[in-house]
Protein backbone atom coordinates (compact mmCIF):
# COMPACT_ATOMS: atom_id res chain seq x y z
CA UNK A 1 0.00 0.00 0.00
CA UNK A 2 1.29 3.44 -0.88
CA UNK A 3 2.53 5.54 2.00
CA UNK A 4 0.60 8.60 0.78
CA UNK A 5 -2.70 6.94 1.70
CA UNK A 6 -1.48 6.60 5.30
CA UNK A 7 0.09 10.02 5.75
CA UNK A 8 -0.58 13.62 6.66
CA UNK A 9 1.87 16.30 5.56
CA UNK A 10 1.91 19.87 6.83
CA UNK A 11 4.54 22.58 6.39
CA UNK A 12 5.23 26.06 7.63
CA UNK A 13 8.00 28.58 7.08
CA UNK A 14 9.33 29.98 10.33
CA UNK A 15 11.26 33.23 10.63
CA UNK A 16 14.19 31.64 12.45
CA UNK A 17 17.50 29.94 11.67
CA UNK A 18 17.37 26.22 10.94
CA UNK A 19 19.56 25.25 13.93
CA UNK A 20 17.17 26.98 16.35
CA UNK A 21 14.10 25.31 14.84
CA UNK A 22 15.83 21.93 14.98
CA UNK A 23 16.83 22.54 18.61
CA UNK A 24 13.21 23.36 19.44
CA UNK A 25 12.38 19.73 18.63
CA UNK A 26 15.37 18.07 20.23
CA UNK A 27 16.23 20.09 23.35
CA UNK A 28 14.07 19.56 26.40
CA UNK A 29 14.04 23.19 27.52
CA UNK A 30 12.50 24.19 24.17
CA UNK A 31 10.22 21.22 23.43
CA UNK A 32 8.45 21.37 26.79
CA UNK A 33 7.53 25.02 26.27
CA UNK A 34 5.92 24.85 22.82
CA UNK A 35 4.90 21.18 22.48
CA UNK A 36 3.40 20.56 25.93
CA UNK A 37 3.24 23.92 27.71
CA UNK A 38 0.88 22.49 30.35
CA UNK A 39 2.46 19.05 30.46
CA UNK A 40 4.92 17.29 32.71
CA UNK A 41 8.03 15.46 31.50
CA UNK A 42 8.76 12.10 33.14
CA UNK A 43 11.71 10.99 30.97
CA UNK A 44 13.86 12.79 28.40
CA UNK A 45 16.55 11.19 26.26
CA UNK A 46 16.77 12.78 22.82
CA UNK A 47 19.16 10.30 21.28
CA UNK A 48 18.38 7.61 18.68
CA UNK A 49 16.42 4.94 20.56
CA UNK A 50 15.80 7.31 23.49
CA UNK A 51 12.40 8.36 24.79
CA UNK A 52 10.51 11.42 25.86
CA UNK A 53 7.67 10.43 28.15
CA UNK A 54 5.29 13.12 29.28
CA UNK A 55 1.77 13.63 30.48
CA UNK A 56 -0.60 16.36 29.46
CA UNK A 57 -3.95 17.42 30.89
CA UNK A 58 -6.83 17.34 28.42
CA UNK A 59 -10.26 18.39 29.68
CA UNK A 60 -9.47 17.47 33.27
CA UNK A 61 -7.82 14.11 32.55
CA UNK A 62 -4.08 13.49 32.37
CA UNK A 63 -2.92 11.51 29.31
CA UNK A 64 0.49 9.88 28.93
CA UNK A 65 2.42 10.15 25.67
CA UNK A 66 5.71 8.78 24.42
CA UNK A 67 8.11 9.97 21.76
CA UNK A 68 10.77 7.50 20.65
CA UNK A 69 13.59 9.19 18.79
CA UNK A 70 14.59 7.16 15.72
CA UNK A 71 16.91 9.38 13.68
CA UNK A 72 18.53 12.69 14.57
CA UNK A 73 20.43 14.39 11.73
CA UNK A 74 21.00 17.97 12.88
CA UNK A 75 19.93 20.33 11.32
CA UNK A 76 18.35 18.48 8.41
CA UNK A 77 16.07 15.72 9.57
CA UNK A 78 14.42 14.19 12.61
CA UNK A 79 12.41 10.96 12.76
CA UNK A 80 10.42 9.85 15.78
CA UNK A 81 7.50 7.64 16.75
CA UNK A 82 4.74 9.38 18.64
CA UNK A 83 1.84 7.89 20.48
CA UNK A 84 -0.08 7.12 23.63
CA UNK A 85 2.09 5.67 26.42
CA UNK A 86 -0.62 3.38 27.78
CA UNK A 87 -0.40 -0.40 27.70
CA UNK A 88 -2.18 -1.78 24.61
CA UNK A 89 -2.19 1.63 22.89
CA UNK A 90 -2.54 1.93 19.12
CA UNK A 91 0.53 1.77 16.91
CA UNK A 92 2.59 4.97 17.18
CA UNK A 93 2.70 7.46 14.34
CA UNK A 94 6.08 7.66 12.59
CA UNK A 95 6.86 11.33 12.09
CA UNK A 96 9.50 12.58 9.67
CA UNK A 97 10.47 16.21 10.20
CA UNK A 98 12.55 18.02 7.61
CA UNK A 99 14.19 21.40 8.12
CA UNK A 100 15.00 23.37 4.96
CA UNK A 101 16.72 26.74 4.94
CA UNK A 102 14.93 29.37 2.84
CA UNK A 103 16.66 32.78 2.73
CA UNK A 104 17.39 32.90 6.44
CA UNK A 105 14.08 31.30 7.36
CA UNK A 106 13.29 27.64 7.94
CA UNK A 107 10.67 25.54 6.21
CA UNK A 108 9.67 22.76 8.59
CA UNK A 109 7.64 19.88 7.20
CA UNK A 110 5.92 17.23 9.28
CA UNK A 111 5.12 13.94 7.52
CA UNK A 112 3.01 11.78 9.82
CA UNK A 113 2.80 8.15 8.67
CA UNK A 114 0.09 6.07 10.32
CA UNK A 115 0.11 2.29 10.68
CA UNK A 116 -2.91 1.96 8.37
CA UNK A 117 -5.31 3.95 6.24
CA UNK A 118 -7.99 3.36 8.89
CA UNK A 119 -5.72 4.77 11.61
CA UNK A 120 -5.10 7.85 9.46
CA UNK A 121 -8.81 8.30 8.79
CA UNK A 122 -9.60 8.04 12.49
CA UNK A 123 -6.89 10.55 13.35
CA UNK A 124 -8.20 12.97 10.72
CA UNK A 125 -11.71 12.56 12.16
CA UNK A 126 -10.39 13.62 15.57
CA UNK A 127 -8.48 16.63 14.26
CA UNK A 128 -4.97 15.40 13.44
CA UNK A 129 -4.48 17.82 10.54
CA UNK A 130 -5.63 20.81 12.56
CA UNK A 131 -3.57 19.56 15.50
CA UNK A 132 -0.41 19.35 13.40
CA UNK A 133 -1.01 22.84 12.04
CA UNK A 134 -1.65 24.15 15.56
CA UNK A 135 1.60 22.53 16.72
CA UNK A 136 3.52 24.43 14.06
CA UNK A 137 1.66 27.62 15.01
CA UNK A 138 2.65 27.09 18.63
CA UNK A 139 6.25 26.50 17.56
CA UNK A 140 6.23 29.71 15.48
CA UNK A 141 4.84 31.73 18.41
CA UNK A 142 7.38 30.22 20.81
CA UNK A 143 10.34 30.95 18.53
CA UNK A 144 9.12 34.47 17.82
CA UNK A 145 9.02 35.16 21.57
CA UNK A 146 12.66 34.08 22.12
Amino acid sequence: MATKEKEIVVSRVLDAPRDLVFDAFTQQEHAEKWWVPNGETHEWNATPGGHWRYSMPVRGTSYAFKVTFIEIDKPNRLVYDYGNDAEGADEPVRTHVTFEEEAGKTKVTLQLVFASVAAREQAVKYGAIVGAMQALEGLAEYIEAL
